[in-house]
């Protein structure tokens, strides 16, 4: 999938001099981006690994389409290279990715000229949003993931509700329920407190349900 990134994957060239040489898996993803912006290539492969399925699986829901997500989960770590020197650490790297890959949606919406959302105001006016996964909210199972256990129809009736949310909902949904970022983590990634960030979580899961009824209690 990755095609032109795979040159960060090829064999590390043997150590000279006596250094010893320590595993990178075992290293967190910050300590990693450090040590890839210091010269290290092949800790960005650790890290591509970890992370490069889940930001296409991101992509592929956030636009509905699989090629247009193997485009743009390339930009993404481009920009993750390019940004590596000005990473300072204050967040964590999955925060800073997630930033990466919301601001290149956004560059994408605009450059198709989305209709801005005209149908989301006070969005900040909900209090106590559900807090537990879809999964449980929806069809009443254990949060294992949105789509584990459910069947065919409410998988693809799920996707079709998520591709009409409001793109500022949509991500909310996806960054919580798809990647697990806490909603803390989210906030910072959107720049907006935290409030705001689970009230958007409401009204995606309020029509995510309207989308879903006709699946009733027998689903």
């Amino acid at each position: 999938m990755f095609g032109f990134l795979s040159l960060l994957l090829a064999p590390a060239a043997k150590p000279t001099g006596g250094r010893p040489v320590y595993p990178l898996a075992g290293l967190a993803d910050e300590d990693l981006y450090r040590r890839f912006a210091g010269g290290e290539e092949r800790a960005f492969g650790v890290l591509l690994d970890r992370h490069g399925d889940r930001v296409f699986g991101y992509l592929v829901r956030f636009f509905g389409d699989r090629e247009t997500a193997r485009d743009l989960v390339q930009e993404v770590f481009m920009r993750v290279i390019t940004g590596a020197p000005s990473f300072r650490g204050d967040c964590s790297f999955r925060t800073f990715l997630f930033r990466v890959v919301r601001n290149l949606c956004i560059d994408v919406m605009r450059a198709r000229a989305a209709r801005p959302d005209a149908g989301a105001a006070s969005l900040d006016a909900v209090e106590d949003p559900d807090d537990r996964p879809l999964s449980e909210v929806v069809a009443g199972r254990e949060p294992d993931g949105v789509h584990r256990g459910l069947s065919r129809e409410l998988s693809a009736a799920l996707e079709e509700g998520l591709a009409r949310l409001p793109p500022e909902q949509r991500e909310v949904f996806l960054m919580r329920e798809a990647e697990g970022l806490k909603f803390a983590e989210i906030a910072q990634v959107l720049g907006v407190n935290e409030n705001t960030v689970k009230s958007r979580m409401h009204y995606a899961v309020q029509a995510l349900r309207r989308d879903l009824a006709a699946f009733g209690d027998g689903s």
